[in-house]
């Protein structure tokens, strides 16, 4: 049909005048250029085509992808927004704990009052009486532990009458002081001159306040309210040393001289422990002031 189309317009007879050779070769030329050429030229075309055309198919890959990846991506930023705001939640329980913080600021005040309340009628009876028998000693801090030991007005003793030196000083009540220091003016400093010819100058203490449970037991100890004293040791003037845990195998005076201080401790203290009564005593005179029904005593 090309063919047609391009050799329509020539006259047959233009055709005859040109050279037979020269013609042909022009007419079959032309003829083959409409012919063949087009069709190739649209054969490329369409080769390139769907090549361009597939070139859009990725895409919809790419948008898959997006989807797949990048989106969720994304979208994570909202989900994590929730993990942010719940940061000022989070936020608050710090000043959930630091307003517990005001109750014991509360608390501060009141044991300031505590301290500043007047001192009972009896603790301040006993410090000038206490005065009076030449004790020295100074206020200490109330104590008051979680496990239940206290001592709402201790002293700090550090000497008794006739300026026997306690050493280390010790923590204690003013009731427990006081008859320590009656105890030591009425009955030790006699004893000791008596049997040795010498004064007492100082007693050896182990234990005053200490907050634990009695040996074996879950009842705290007297030493848990600072009302108990236990003595290691006597020192006189001539540097004669008497210990307590020496008693069974102790020359016959100061034997007896440690007999007689715990039979006269009988009565002055509510509690009265030492070698012979078990072995956590072996070593030392437990004294103390515990209450008993009936005001009975307990000494062994």
């Amino acid at each position: 049909m090309m063919v047609r189309a391009i050799a329509a317009p020539l006259d047959r007879s233009h055709v005859r005048r040109m050279m037979p050779a020269t013609a042909l070769r022009i007419f079959l030329s032309m003829a083959l250029v409409a012919t063949f050429c087009p069709p190739a030229m649209a054969q490329e075309a369409e080769e390139e085509l769907p090549s361009t055309m597939q070139a859009p198919s990725p895409l919809p890959e790419r948008a898959q992808s997006a989807d797949t990846e990048e989106l969720p991506a994304k979208m994570d930023a909202p989900d994590s927004r929730p993990e942010q705001t719940a940061g000022p939640q989070e936020a608050d329980d710090p000043a959930q704990e630091t307003a517990d913080e005001p109750a014991e600021a509360t608390d501060a005040p009141k044991q300031e009052e505590a301290k500043d309340e007047p001192m009972p009628a009896d603790e301040v009876a006993c410090r000038a009486r206490l005065r009076e028998l030449g004790v020295e000693f100074s206020e200490h801090e109330p104590l008051k532990e979680e496990s239940g030991c206290s001592a709402p007005h201790p002293l700090t003793v550090t000497s008794l009458p006739g300026e026997v030196e306690l050493r280390p000083q010790a923590v204690l009540t003013c009731a427990m002081a006081e008859a320590t220091a009656t105890f030591v003016r009425d009955h030790v400093i006699p004893m000791t001159r008596e049997e040795f010819g010498s004064d007492l100058t100082a007693i050896d203490q182990v234990s005053s306040y200490v907050c634990r449970p009695r040996n074996g037991t879950q009842t705290l100890s007297e030493h848990a309210f600072a009302n108990a004293l236990d003595w290691g040791a006597l020192e006189l003037e001539d540097e004669t040393r008497i210990e307590v845990r020496a008693y069974q195998r102790a020359e016959p005076r100061r034997a007896r001289l440690i007999s007689a201080i715990r039979d006269a401790a009988c009565g002055p203290f509510k509690t009265v422990l030492g070698p012979g009564s078990d072995a956590d005593h072996a070593d030392h005179f437990h004294f103390d002031m515990a209450e008993r029904r009936g005001g009975s005593t307990f000494c062994q």
